[in-house]
């Protein structure tokens, strides 16, 4: 048989182990917060010390780290990144939760970057409110996050967004989100 893909890398260290270089893996955090029975998206704007992709728009996002689970890391991301804390949400506030298993798994090449080859875990919860958590980029690196917002559904195609993320809430909202609203 014959394939397209590329052979993973690997280096040899001196002592004889071998590092693979490989598909990284992801988490993204589809955050909705229902304030009135309006929904809002949570979103941040890359900032001047990301490696890419600076002053577009993503959902908060990032890498699975050593010793995590992919639900630690959604929770983990979105704190860093926003400063809101998923797990102060209130299960009786959740109207939908896939945070414990992603509502999708992407992998693609990022065109022809192929040190960029994600498995991306998408992850959701939309929940209920009284008000808009207060947003926060103090947890996160120096330069990593320029601007954060919680916006509504009509504001969506008002911005340009980094990784395709404007193609994944297209999709939750048509798959997800208007079949939750529906039913409240």
């Amino acid at each position: 048989m014959i394939f397209t893909n590329k052979e993973n890398e690997h280096i040899k260290l001196s002592d004889g182990r071998e590092i693979w270089l490989s598909r990284a893996c992801a988490v993204v955090n589809t955050v909705w917060c229902i304030v009135d029975g309006e929904p809002n998206l949570l979103i941040g704007q890359r900032g001047p010390g990301c490696p890419d992709e600076i002053g577009n728009w993503n959902l908060p996002c990032g890498y699975l780290d050593w010793n995590e689970t992919l639900k630690e890391a959604a929770i983990r991301e979105t704190w860093e990144e926003t400063g809101v804390n998923i797990k102060d949400v209130k299960p009786v506030d959740i109207i939908l939760n896939h945070m414990d298993s992603p509502w999708l798994i992407t992998s693609y090449v990022d065109g022809d970057n192929t040190l960029k080859q994600n498995v991306s875990m998408h992850h959701a919860i939309v929940y209920e409110s009284d008000k808009l958590p207060i947003l926060s980029s103090s947890n996160c690196e120096p330069g990593e996050i320029s601007d954060l917002k919680w916006i509504k559904i009509d504001q969506i195609d008002d911005f340009t967004y980094a990784f395709k993320h404007d193609i994944r809430i297209n999709e939750f909202i048509e798959n997800y989100l208007q079949l939750t609203l529906d039913f409240i």
